[in-house]
């Protein structure tokens, strides 16, 4: 039988302990908690970046780096508040001892990393009697700033989140959460950091919602890739105009989202520019110039996979192209050369194509040389079934 989660009640003339007292701010805390645990993606929610100054001292330029006031949320639904920006510590990076060899030439970035910690305070002020100790009266909801190794960032979606019942803190693994990185000379910090570093998408994580249904308010809900004050960011509408639209496009100066793409409840399209890619059931159809052993491309949206797959299936025409080789030599004035295709054809995809050049002054010096050609395929993708 599980234990149920418990709330304190009280009584008229009931005398309190500190149990008791501890009792409410612990309900009240777990259930926050579980809150941002469950209905929340852990990650940053504000500021907290990595913040590189430049400074020179008496051995040579370097970056001082801070981490700015924000606000996170981590994986077990604890609150970890920088309230003034606080200095990167470069002597504990070097105690870490983390780096690789002072011999590598190539630069390296380390992550920075967060994570909330509880800290007992100075004692009350009151006195207490003389057998008693003087308790901490306050528990200060602080952090720790620390420094991974090279990959260890990429360790970070592997830490668990707490069951339902754990308090928050109560002898968890610290959970960390990326802030950036820092490159280091040997001795001082060099460079900041706060994107990704190679590519792999392992960079600053930020807070989210987890709900099987979201709903909107006045008739619109819309999503934002950055608050709607900055322009020209991406933005997408859904409200009940015309009878429904989806809408993505920009903010404009206002903030409005400026469609470039909407669809109607009638299933109807509109695209301000092109719309690449095959559609099942339809024909994509492209064209242009290609020379003698090459392939033909592939429409756009149709792969060569596709094809040996049976989804979808092509058709080429080619037609000799009058384009004269710069490798003919020069004739006489008055003279010029005759184009006699050979041989335009596909081999598969590849372009066979075959020009002899006979000058009008003899078919003496005739030459045959690869030829150039126009090309128009045409991509059939197989329907879905049913559709």
């Amino acid at each position: 039988m599980t234990t149920p989660i418990s709330r304190p009640v009280f009584a008229e003339n009931q005398i309190l302990s500190a149990a008791d007292v501890n009792a409410i701010v612990s309900h009240a805390r777990s259930a926050r908690a579980r809150h941002d645990r469950y209905l929340h993606s852990w990650g940053i929610a504000y500021g907290l970046e990595l913040i590189g100054t430049a400074r020179t001292d008496t051995l040579g330029p370097y970056i001082e780096v801070t981490v700015s006031p924000g606000l996170a949320t981590d994986g077990a639904g604890r609150e970890i508040v920088v309230t003034e920006a606080v200095r990167v510590s470069e002597d504990e990076f070097d105690q870490r001892n983390i780096t690789d060899s002072a011999n590598d030439p190539e630069q390296h970035f380390y992550p920075v990393f967060i994570n909330g910690r509880d800290e007992q305070t100075s004692t009350t002020g009151h006195r207490n009697a003389m057998c008693l100790e003087n308790p901490s009266a306050r528990v200060s909801e602080s952090f720790v700033i620390s420094f991974g190794r090279l990959g260890t960032a990429a360790e970070l979606d592997q830490q668990e989140v707490p069951d339902p019942d754990a308090p928050v803190g109560s002898g968890q693994q610290p959970w960390r959460l990326l802030l950036g990185y820092v490159s280091w000379n040997g001795t001082r910090f060099v460079e900041v950091r706060n994107t990704d570093i190679s590519g792999s998408g392992i960079t600053r994580r930020y807070v989210g919602a987890r709900a099987g249904e979201v709903t909107g308010l006045g008739d619109s809900l819309v999503l934002r890739s950055a608050p709607r004050s900055e322009s020209k960011k991406a933005g997408l509408v859904i409200d009940n105009t015309d009878g429904g639209q989806l809408r993505f496009g920009l903010h404009g100066s206002q903030g409005k989202v400026e469609p470039v793409f909407t669809v109607n409840a009638q299933g109807d399209v509109f695209a301000a520019g092109r719309i690449f890619g095959a559609i099942a059931g339809g024909v994509q159809v492209e064209s242009g110039v290609i020379s003698d052993g090459l392939e033909v491309p592939l429409p756009a949206g149709i792969t060569q996979a596709q094809v040996d797959d049976g989804e979808a299936s092509f058709q080429i025409q080619v037609q000799p192209r009058y384009q004269q080789p710069a490798s003919l030599p020069p004739l006489a004035a008055g003279e010029y050369w005759l184009m006699q295709p050979l041989d335009c054809r596909v081999d598969g995809r590849r372009v066979v194509c075959l020009v002899r050049w006979v000058p009008t002054a003899g078919a003496s010096g005739a030459l045959v040389l690869p030829g150039v050609c126009d090309y128009v395929v045409m991509g059939f993708v197989k329907p879905a079934e049913g559709a």
